[in-house]
């Protein structure tokens, strides 16, 4: 495998691709991986390397180690549930889910000045006093997502730094009675800078997914710009689609919100 000038270790390199084939279903439950020297030949790697890709999974509950038989696929646990339609509701709803089943840190909360991107998104002057958190989010002791949230002076004089530490930002906004109507949200990738590489225990400049939402009120004034950050080994986005006829042309569209009685909550 060569390794070129990625920034990720070569044993980590085998790691995603093996977790990738046991995501996928490559490997049945009762029979063994390949061996050690097999895989070693397979990613031209040495069989140290496969041993501490085969060790890091292990350590992430998605295989068994034998002794004397093998290294055999378990079942791995959910890292996050499908994100049913593409409304507000069930955005919330989404989000409601993993606070419940997941914990979260605050790093960080600060009041800084707005940087040109923050004040553009947030709608208020360059410069003007924003309150800016950090917080990480994990699953069973592992750390996925680095979030970092910025909102409006006079929205962050409201939220305790308690609360930012235990409750989802949304949840936040209900107790203040802030109505939350609407969401502008993007899905892409980026490479993690110094600080999220830290928090979330990966290598300068891996790959991460990006999720940046803009959260509007009743009103339509921006209430929150979160900028969330990823590990994909931990975490996926998904939602689900159904294919509707436009004109003789199928085209694929947010399925509806699941019923209510599916919420966890």
């Amino acid at each position: 495998m060569a390794d070129g000038a990625s920034p990720l270790p070569l044993y980590h390199k085998v790691y995603l691709l093996l977790r990738q084939r046991l995501l996928d279903g490559d490997f049945e439950g009762e029979q063994p991986l390949p061996g050690e020297h097999a895989l070693a030949q397979q990613y031209d790697v040495s069989r140290l390397t496969v041993r501490r890709a085969l060790d890091t999974l292990a350590a992430d509950g998605l295989v068994m180690r034998r002794q004397g038989r093998g290294t055999f696929a378990l079942a791995p646990a959910e890292m996050a549930t499908p994100q049913q339609g593409a409304s507000v509701d069930a955005l919330m709803m989404h989000l409601s889910r993993m606070g419940m089943h997941t914990q979260v840190k605050l790093l960080d909360l600060a009041v800084e000045p707005a940087t040109p991107a923050v004040a553009a998104r947030l709608e208020v002057p360059v410069g003007a006093p924003v309150h800016r958190s950090v917080r990480v989010r994990s699953y069973e002791g592992a750390v996925f997502s680095y979030l970092q949230t910025y909102v409006p002076d006079a929205i962050g004089k409201r939220i305790s730094r308690a609360a930012l530490g235990s409750k989802p930002l949304l949840q936040i906004f209900g107790d203040l009675g802030i109505r939350v109507m609407g969401a502008e949200q993007t899905v892409t990738a980026v490479m993690a800078d110094p600080d999220s590489a830290q928090a979330l225990d990966v290598p300068v400049a891996s790959a991460l997914l990006n999720i940046r939402r803009l959260v509007r009120d009743a009103s339509g004034r921006p209430v929150e710009y979160l900028d969330a950050r990823y590990r994909p080994d931990r975490f996926e986005y998904r939602l689900d689609m159904q294919a509707h006829e436009t004109a003789g042309t199928p085209v694929w569209l947010p399925a509806a919100p699941a019923a209510k009685t599916r919420s966890r909550g």
